[in-house]
C-alpha cells in the first residue's frame, strides 16, 4: 500500500508556483489604493480651487460694477468706501481682499476704458488694397463712438472726473491723449501726402480736432443717452467739418 501511494503521488503533475513580482500582497494592494486616494484628493482640491478662483473673479467684478454705477451717479469724491461695501453688501475685509483703496478701483475703470478706445484704432493703410484713407477714418470714429456708447457710465467717468484728479491721474490722461494726438497728425500727414488735406500746423489742427472730438463726446454722451445711429451721425459730421470746416468750395458758392 505504501508503493502504491507513493507512485500515484510521484504520477500526478504539480501546478507551478506563479513568480513573486505576479503575486499580489497586502503591501502593494495598499500603495494602489495611497495612489488612487491621492488622485481622487487632487481632483476635489483641483475643483475646490478653481470654484473658489471663479467666486474671486466674480467678487472682484461686482466691486467693479458696483464703483462704476456709484462713481458715475454720485462722482469719484462724493463716493465712499462705506457706499461701496453698503451697495455690494459686503464685508469691509471682503472689499480689501480685492482692492487696496477707492482710487485702485477708478484707476482700473480708467485703465481699462483707455486701453478699450486703443483697441480699436487703426491706423490708416495705404496698400493699394486697402479700403480708401477716408472710408479707414470714418471706421476709425465709428468703433470709438461704439466704445464710448457701450461705456457711458466710463466715459462720463473718465471725461468729467479722471483729468483734474491729481498728478499721477493727470499723467495717465496726458498720455493717453498724445497717443492720439499722434494718431491723428499722422493721418493729417498721410492726407497732405496725398494731397487730400491742405498745407496747415498739424500739431495745431490734430489738437483743434482732438478737443472737438472731446466736446462732442461729453455732449452727446456723456450727458445725455445717444442712440447709435445718433452717434454715427455725430462721428461723420465731426469728420466732414474736420475736413471741409463750414465754408462752401469756391465752385459752389452763389456769386454775388
Amino acid at each position: 500500500m505504501r508503493r502504491v501511494s507513493r507512485s500515484l503521488d510521484s504520477s500526478v503533475p504539480h501546478a507551478p508556483e506563479p513568480p513573486s513580482s505576479s503575486r499580489p500582497t497586502e503591501a502593494g494592494s495598499g500603495r494602489s489604493s495611497e495612489a488612487a486616494g491621492e488622485v481622487a484628493n487632487e481632483v476635489v482640491s483641483d475643483g475646490r480651487s478653481l470654484r473658489a478662483q471663479r467666486l474671486r473673479n466674480e467678487r472682484r467684478l461686482q466691486i467693479l460694477e458696483v464703483a462704476r454705477q456709484l462713481f458715475a451717479q454720485r462722482g469719484y469724491h462724493a463716493t465712499s468706501i462705506q457706499d461701496l461695501l453698503d451697495r455690494a453688501d459686503i464685508a469691509r475685509g471682503t472689499f480689501y481682499l480685492h482692492f487696496d483703496s477707492k482710487r485702485a478701483i477708478f484707476d482700473e475703470l480708467v485703465d481699462e476704458f483707455l486701453a478699450r478706445i486703443r483697441s480699436v484704432v487703426r491706423v490708416v493703410d495705404l496698400a493699394p488694397t486697402a479700403p480708401p484713407p477716408l472710408l479707414q477714418i470714418e471706421s476709425n470714429l465709428d468703433r470709438i463712438f461704439s466704445v464710448l456708447q457701450q461705456n457711458r457710465d466710463v466715459t462720463r467717468i473718465t471725461l468729467l472726473m479722471a483729468e483734474g484728479l491729481d498728478a499721477e491721474c493727470d499723467a495717465k490722461m496726458a498720455d493717453f491723449y498724445g497717443r492720439v494726438l499722434d494718431l491723428l497728425s499722422h493721418a493729417l500727414r498721410l492726407g497732405q501726402q496725398m494731397g487730400l488735406v491742405r498745407t496747415c500746423d498739424v500739431s495745431i489742427v490734430a489738437q483743434a480736432a482732438l478737443g472737438g472730438l472731446k466736446e462732442v463726446a461729453l455732449q452727446w454722451i456723456a450727458r445725455r443717452d445717444s442712440s447709435e445711429t445718433e452717434l454715427r451721425h455725430v462721428a461723420h459730421e465731426i469728420l466732414a467739418y474736420t475736413l471741409h470746416g463750414l465754408f462752401l468750395p469756391p465752385v459752389t458758392r452763389t456769386s454775388v
